[in-house]
């Protein structure tokens, strides 16, 4: 394990000269990496390294040249003391998928929601993001913090770096945890785009470097892959092999292998392990099913070797699709808002402590949201699984971990969702009436007034049309059973509610942009709530700027002809 050989057989097929060289790769700070000088190997060598660049040629001529993952666990047991697992102290294996939404995992994977259900696993349907993007909502699973607010320590994310984030990796590797992160897409990573990421390793085994080696040592294909991605999902295909390959192999079974290799690694002992894969669902979610069957393969392999006996396994997203075809669909919306939590915990765990078994598949039809997955790793951490006596009373926390029984009334405002994300709601179409399109253009004035600081880069927008318009209500409807008729029915009726609210769909120009905007209407008086959505592509349409919460916004002035 870790150590880099020859396969024999293809060798023995060459009757000319053939000579391998690696290079080791460094980190150079989250953008940049160096290589070592080449050595040359025959035999099996260990690698002292997470990532190795290797090189293979029959008389001079280039025969092989790419970048490989590894799991270099020795340098790092040599930096500290890895403590075992046992039956009160859990291994945390987390495996996200950016733009993923519950019904889309149903739907396009298939045998990995089979696989869950076989192993017991919960999913929760409530399940619900409290912001558009990834970064907001992983901060708030991994430090228990609101993005872009006064709980995280102040800093200039386009200038100064992430170290000092309170994330919970940090706290799991306090107690001798083997910690691991992985992102597959460099150029939007969650830490880095429009921020300048870590400065230092985040965790243990951080696999950012090996993504950064092979588009600096392959920029060409690196650069091309995004533009023939498009193609290939319109079936038009320009090239011989795929843009989601690297050399032979899926980039997402890359990706996968080099988890299912620290997991190994590491087998018996405690591992914190995020894993985050993003190019083959974000912005073409027609891919994702590609990914399944070697999704499913890699928790059958967990499960056949024994890795998930003393480890919680959580498979989630940051939300659903925003910008797919589906997305302006009614069920699109409710997908934005609500994606993907999975969750298989180990037998002895219910078998021991039979109120988590029965909390967690209560859960399941609850509301939840990343900060209760934040307070489920604190209890994990913590090892707070014992039955607590104490009845959770309003105000309710925040963040309530799943592992404990979340109250049935828990509204959106409880779990700090903003009403704009909030899918407790029904509602229907209104015509676009006068009325709508005031409501329209105070949506635009209100991306304008937010544009305001960007004035010389960004265009001033205007309302083009309201696309579409639906009033929101509570859900509290009064519906008489004539075969239950009770005291209580015939005189209690839910409170009328005082304001009006509305979703509305608008389109700007330039650009054509299209915006989802929630609006309280009362007295008259308009308040937007919560963020303004962007539901189709912008592409490079806001280049001119590098602020994470405008970019989606902005219409750049030297687009216009």
């Amino acid at each position: 394990m870790g150590k880099l050989q020859l396969n024999r057989s293809e060798v023995s097929k060459n009757n000319n000269t053939f000579d391998c060289f690696y290079r080791l790769i460094k980190r150079s700070g989250d953008n940049d990496v160096t290589l070592s000088q080449e050595v040359k190997f025959l035999r099996p060598v260990y690698i002292p390294s997470d990532y190795v660049n290797v090189k293979c040629f029959d008389d001079h001529r280039l025969l092989y040249d790419i970048v490989l993952h590894n799991v270099d666990y020795r340098t790092v047991r040599k930096s500290k003391e890895i403590i075992k697992e046992n039956d009160q102290c859990f291994s945390v294996l987390i495996f996200g998928l950016d733009s993923v939404s519950r019904l889309a995992a149903q739907r396009k994977l298939p045998k990995t929601m089979n696989l869950i259900k076989k192993l017991n696993g919960y999913t929760f349907k409530g399940y619900t993001s409290i912001a558009a993007i990834t970064y907001p909502n992983l901060i708030a699973s991994l430090t228990g913090k609101t993005a872009y607010s006064n709980e995280l320590p102040k800093l200039d994310p386009r200038k100064e770096f992430t170290d000092n984030y309170p994330f919970i990796w940090k706290n799991f590797s306090q107690k001798g945890y083997v910690t691991m992160f992985s992102e597959d897409f460099p150029e939007i990573s969650m830490f880095n785009y429009m921020q300048k990421g870590f400065k230092d390793s985040p965790v243990d085994h951080y696999l950012r470097p090996y993504y950064i080696a092979r588009k600096k040592l392959h920029p060409v294909q690196s650069n091309l892959d995004q533009v023939f991605m498009f193609l290939e999902d319109k079936d038009i295909k320009m090239r011989k092999y795929s843009s989601l390959c690297y050399k032979s192999r899926p980039k997402h079974a890359i990706h996968i292998d080099h988890y299912k290799n620290f997991v190994s690694t590491y087998k018996g002992y405690r591992k914190f392990g995020l894993s985050w894969l993003t190019e083959i669902g974000h912005d073409y979610m027609n891919f994702l099913e590609l990914a399944d069957d070697d999704i499913e393969q890699m928790i059958q392999y967990f499960y056949q070797e024994g890795l998930f006996k003393n480890t919680i396994f959580i498979l989630f997203g940051d939300h659903g699709p925003r910008t797919d075809e589906i997305r302006n669909t009614a069920i699109g919306r409710i997908e934005e808002r609500m994606p993907w939590l999975s969750i298989v915990v180990p037998k002895q765990i219910k078998k021991k402590y039979p109120h988590i078994h029965t909390n967690l598949k209560d859960n399941e039809n609850k509301l939840t949201s990343p900060f209760d997955l934040h307070e489920t790793f604190v209890d994990i951490l913590n090892e707070n699984f014992t039955l607590s006596e104490e009845v959770i009373k309003r105000p309710y926390p925040r963040g309530i971990s799943l592992l404990r029984e979340i109250p049935t009334d828990r509204s959106c405002s409880d779990a700090a969702i903003a009403e704009h994300f909030c899918a407790c709601y029904t509602s229907h179409n209104v015509s676009v009436n006068t009325r709508m399109i005031n409501i329209g253009k105070f949506i635009v004035n209100s991306i304008n007034i937010k544009l305001a600081q960007f004035k010389d880069k960004c265009s001033k927008l205007s309302l083009y049309q309201v696309k579409e318009a639906q009033e929101i209500k509570t859900g509290l409807e009064y519906r008489e059973d004539f075969s239950r008729k009770t005291l209580l029915n015939l005189f209690y009726q839910p409170e009328v509610e005082s304001e009006q609210r509305y979703v509305v769909l608008i389109e700007t120009i330039p650009g054509h942009s299209l915006f989802e905007g929630t609006v309280s209407s009362k007295n008259n008086e308009l308040t937007l709530l919560g963020d303004v959505s962007r539901t189709n592509r912008y592409n490079n349409q806001s280049h001119c700027i590098s602020y994470k919460t405008m970019k989606h916004l902005c219409y750049c002035k030297d687009l216009i002809l």
